[in-house]
This record gives C-alpha cells, structure tokens and sequence, in this order.
C-alpha cells in the first residue's frame, strides 16, 4: 500500500530589526525583536490549538528561528531540532545592504533574473538555496511519512522552493513571500499541493495588522 504523504507547516521567523529597516539579512545571525517574540508566542499558542496533530518541530541554525520554534515545540511538548538545509538566502558580501541598494546600486535583483546561477561573492544562487531545500523536503517527508511536522524557517528561502515546487521556477519568488510567523500548509508528495498560504489569523490583535 502506498504510503501516506508527509505534511508540512511551513513558518517564517518573527520579525527582526532588519525586516523593519528593509535591509537583507540572509546568513547574518540576527535576534527577533520585541515584537518578533510576541508574535512567535502568539503563532505557538494559535498552532497548537488548531494543528495539534503536528509531531516534530525543526528550525534553520540561526536565532531567529529557533528562537520562534521553541515556543511553538513547548506548546506541543515536543522537541526542537535543527535542519541546517532550512538556513535563509545568503548574499555573501552584500549581506545587511538595504533592499533599495540592492536594487539601483547592485543591480542584485536584475543579475539573478538573469541568471539564478548568479552568486555574490561569498553567497549564494538561487539554484543553490532550492537545491538545498528540496533535499531538506525530500529527507525529511521520508522521515516523516504520514505524519504533520513544523518547518520553521525563512522569507526568501521557503519562497524560492514553493517557487520551484507550484510553478517551475525559483525566481522570481515573491508570490510566496509569507509575513513574519505566516505559516503555510504544504502536502509533500509526487505533485505537491499548497492547502494554507501565509496563515496570519495569530497577528489579528496586533497593531498594524492588515495594513
């Protein structure tokens, strides 16, 4: 009998100084600010109750996941884990550049449309980061067949992935660029299928929501 597909929730990292600011932190270890952990308890606690069939909970190497994961991995008393392969898009020398730099002054959005073999010095291509995420997907739904589990991890790195997966392309990958502690529901299989995109409901008291 054919095995049941894994499903993944798919979470971005609460908001850190940078996402403020607009300046591109891919491999640049930052911590979530004030309002980046609020968001994490109020993703944790809105996820346990309405996704409790999740039974692992993974996160990149850097803070700002872990730090959202583990209240999430507490309300579902499970343990956390780190999944190197989830790590957010890096932009090598280029890193902690504002996006509009990155725009008139690098020319760093028209050279990877161009080209998404194209890396910075010191960074990433686009077909390198999907690459690596799909290997993480594909290890992991075989590890977990049938079940639920959290993936918690980054804006440009899971966009570029959903990207290659729902529509042949890794770039570019906007269209799947979800809010600081959005969650999507991805079904890993043969043909993957995208039940919940950027799920926000937990942010609905927050000020700004919606704007």
């Amino acid at each position: 009998m054919k095995a049941a597909p894994a499903t993944f929730y798919l979470i971005r990292h609460g908001e850190i100084d940078a996402n403020v600011k607009r300046r591109w932190h891919g491999s640049t270890d930052s911590e979530l600010n004030e309002k980046g952990r609020h968001q994490a308890e109020l993703m944790a606690e809105y996820i346990a109750i309405h996704h409790p069939e999740i039974s692992a909970v993974y996160h990149s190497p850097l803070q700002r996941t872990r730090h959202t994961a583990i209240p999430l991995a507490k309300k579902l008393d499970l343990e956390y884990q780190v999944e190197k392969n989830l790590r957010e898009y890096s932009i090598g020398e280029l890193e902690d550049t504002p996006y509009e730099e990155l725009h008139t002054r690098h020319h760093f959005f028209a050279e990877i449309a161009a080209n998404q073999d194209f890396s910075p010095q010191g960074g990433e291509s686009p077909n390198e980061v999907c690459l690596r995420m799909i290997e993480a997907f594909t290890r992991l739904g075989k590890r977990h067949q049938g079940k639920a589990i959290a993936l918690v991890g980054h804006g440009a790195a899971m966009g570029i992935a959903l990207s290659h997966l729902l529509d042949s392309r890794v770039y570019p990958f906007h269209n799947y660029h979800m809010a600081n502690t959005g969650y999507s529901k991805l079904i890993w299989s043969a043909e993957p299928e995208l039940e919940i995109f950027n799920a926000c409901e937990h942010l609905a008291n927050l000020p700004g929501y919606g704007d």
